[in-house]
């Protein structure tokens, strides 16, 4: 049997961590870690090396594109997809030029969440 891709998953909302925990279960991935900020992402980071990073933009003391730089600074071969509520195209266009691999729009399509880290992992 071969092993389900790992995920952390990093948003500052208990519920929505949560939730998506359940639909990344269901979509055949292992939730391995979690975090409310970016430092804690970063931390996570480093200590499970996890396939991917489901990342929000918006969290306290250390946002998501923080994160996500530091995240790659420490291994450029690093597979985040950044999680975003805000219209913010802008946001979402930066991370994906410092090296993000994709985005996903809250409220989570599961159908699409499946879809686009099953490529991230590719």
């Amino acid at each position: 049997m071969t092993s389900r891709p790992t995920v952390l998953l990093c948003d500052d909302s208990r519920a929505l961590r949560m939730l998506a925990a359940r639909q990344l279960e269901d979509c055949g991935f292992e939730v391995v870690g979690e975090a409310g900020n970016g430092n804690e992402a970063v931390n996570q980071y480093q200590a499970l090396k996890p396939d991917v990073v489901l990342m929000d933009l918006v969290m306290p003391e250390c946002d998501g594109k923080q994160a996500l730089g530091q995240i790659l600074s420490l291994d450029p071969g690093a597979r985040v997809v950044i999680l975003s509520s805000l219209g913010g195209q802008g946001d979402i266009e930066e991370c994906l030029k410092l090296g993000a691999k994709s985005y996903l729009q809250k409220p989570i399509d599961p159908e699409v969440m499946d879809r686009v880290l099953h490529e991230a992992v590719a």
